[in-house]
């Protein structure tokens, strides 16, 4: 029985619905105006004799359904009706049969199988399908809507993890770039720093290669490879530019990795800043992460960017953890990222 309720997708909710409506309509149908309370209005075999007809419908619906729609989604409304109206006939064709049988075996066939007689019995028996058959349809649809939702779910959370791959992808080349970039600059300038950058650099781009490939790192953790990955700018800049941490240490949230380093490369990149007026880069975490910085353009513009920027964006909305919002104002550029409850790995 077990089996044949499986194969029918009754769960014992709605099995437990069917039982209970069958019993109150039970109920309404003996109740008169007038009529005095007595035990049998409320006995349970009217209910109890429905549950085998319930299933003699849903397995007629069940058929019909999976010969003429098939299990295709959306719903394709008329070949849907069209297995509905089949199974009603064929239901009435099943209850006549069935009544003709009784009656030959009792000898009531004159009695019951009048023209007015039938008429009537066959409306209501059409009845009792349409509701019954009627709650079947609709939880078979709900059904099969919540397990092509499931199946959409994890559709997009492949495409969305496999996205967030790719972007990551495009994230590390661009770090590596722009340092190599900076590393042959201080080659020819100064090779004694651009030994010491190179060290640096090596012990920097561990951290790229050990958290790259996780979802989401620690924002304790970030923020300290975002002040390693700044001290690193110094080799080049000096004192030019500046970077003012504000954190609280009991923070336990999370951040996709890189996505700092990224903000302070794209506020030094795009934005000057000399010995003599140092451009400050300020991370403020308190309800969110806030990275602003003066805006101070070269007069030609050096770097056009903006691909890392519109991927951390990407990123960030693909995780569903809220939108990264960039705010601009006459003399201030920031980014504003949401935190990330602490997960365990």
């Amino acid at each position: 029985m077990k089996k044949l309720f499986t194969s029918l997708q009754l769960s014992p909710g709605f099995l437990t619905f069917i039982v209970s409506f069958a019993y109150l309509d039970s109920i309404r149908s003996r109740l008169s105006p007038g009529q005095t309370l007595n035990s049998y209005i409320f006995t349970p075999e009217s209910a109890i004799t429905a549950i085998p007809f319930f299933l003699v419908i849903v397995i007629l619906l069940r058929l019909y359904f999976q010969k003429i729609h098939g299990e295709n989604f959306p719903i394709q409304w008329p070949k849907a009706i069209l297995s509905f109206v089949l199974v009603l006939f064929t239901w009435n064709g099943i209850v006549l049969l069935f009544s003709y049988s009784v009656s030959l075996i009792f000898g009531t066939v004159d009695r019951n199988f009048k023209i007015d007689v039938l008429i009537s019995s066959t409306f209501t028996h059409s009845l009792d399908f349409i509701i019954y058959g009627g709650f079947y349809f609709a939880y078979l649809l709900y059904v099969k809507f919540k397990d092509h939702q499931r199946l959409l779910d994890k559709y997009e959370q492949v495409i969305a993890d496999s996205t967030i791959a790719k972007l990551k992808q495009q994230l590390d080349p661009h770090f590596l770039f722009n340092n190599l970039n900076v590393l042959d600059q201080l080659i020819d300038e100064d090779p004694k720093v651009a030994s010491s950058f190179l060290q640096d650099f090596s012990e920097i781009y561990r951290y790229v290669l050990e958290k790259s490939d996780q979802g989401l790192v620690e924002l304790k953790d970030e923020l300290a490879f975002a002040q390693n990955y700044f001290n690193l700018l110094g080799h080049k800049f000096g004192t030019g530019y500046q970077l003012q941490i504000s954190a609280p240490e009991t923070n336990t949230s999370m951040i996709p990795p890189l996505s700092l380093q990224l903000l302070i490369e794209n506020a030094v990149f795009h934005n000057r800043g000399s010995a003599q007026d140092p451009l400050t880069i300020r991370i403020e975490v308190q309800d969110e992460i806030m990275v602003s910085n003066p805006i101070r353009p070269y007069k030609y513009q050096k770097h056009r960017g903006g691909r890392g920027l519109k991927n951390l964006k990407n990123q960030f909305e693909l995780l569903n953890k809220g939108g990264m919002k960039v705010q601009t104002s006459s003399e201030t550029f920031t980014v504003v990222l949401p935190l990330i409850p602490f997960q365990q790995p």
